[in-house]
């Protein structure tokens, strides 16, 4: 496991995701960042976006190399000695994914939105966020919206 380095996702409900990386994308405030095996020491503001990761894991004393997807809802990112750090608002996973969790987020928010609970950035940002949940829960295979410059439906 060559050229790895620990890849950890922690969020309010706790760890999301925790290990060996070979590379990871994810959305920071200003666009998307990549980082592989000795990147440069990093702290930045993350945005709202998919993570993705592509991960080692051990089957039957082989190697298999994975990819996993990751919504992201703002937070910080520390990437150190062959550490990231990633320290979500929110976060889903799509290797832990329970359908009926976001499901009922996704109905939560569509909620909040109708009702006009939310004022028009807020809106715009959980419409984007549903998005995500959307393209996560079709297991990724469904191209995320481009939030740079994506306006609500």
């Amino acid at each position: 496991m060559d050229n790895t380095f620990q890849c950890v996702v922690v969020a309010p409900p706790g760890k999301i995701i925790d290990c060996k990386a070979t590379s990871i994308v994810f959305p920071a405030h200003d666009g998307m960042v990549g980082v592989l095996y000795d990147h440069m020491p990093m702290f930045c503001e993350l945005g709202l976006g998919m993570m993705e990761i592509e991960y080692v894991s051990e089957e039957a004393g082989k190697p298999q190399h994975n990819k996993a997807l990751v919504v992201i809802d703002t937070g910080f990112a520390l990437i150190a000695q062959n550490l990231a750090t990633i320290v979500s608002n929110d976060a889903f996973s799509s290797t832990d994914i329970k359908k009926e969790r976001i499901e009922r987020v996704i109905e939560h928010i569509n909620k909040k939105i109708s009702a006009a609970a939310y004022p028009p950035d807020q809106q715009e940002h959980e419409t984007q966020k549903v998005a995500l949940l959307k393209a996560l829960l079709a297991g990724g295979e469904s191209n995320p919206p481009d939030l740079a410059g994506e306006s609500p439906a």
